[in-house]
């Protein structure tokens, strides 16, 4: 179940980054670290699971992550 997150750190910023994680459970892990991987303001481009695009209503990490979160349970 590959993730991969499409973002832009700042509404300035021009240069899409990409991460990986190998399920959205190691995202949803990362996340709840003192320091996460990712900031929740971060403006979501896109999101691929198993290469089929996610549709976010936030598209942020943290929309995101509410996302993810509430399907696992």
């Amino acid at each position: 179940m590959m993730l991969e997150i499409h973002y832009f750190s700042s509404k300035n910023d021009t240069q899409e980054t990409i991460k990986t994680y190998q399920t959205s459970s190691d995202f949803l892990a990362a996340q709840y670290l003192e320091v996460p991987d990712l900031q929740d303001y971060f403006a979501v481009s896109k999101v691929l699971l198993d290469g089929e695009e996610l549709k976010l209503e936030d598209k942020t990490i943290l929309g995101l992550f509410n996302f993810l979160n509430s399907s696992k349970n």
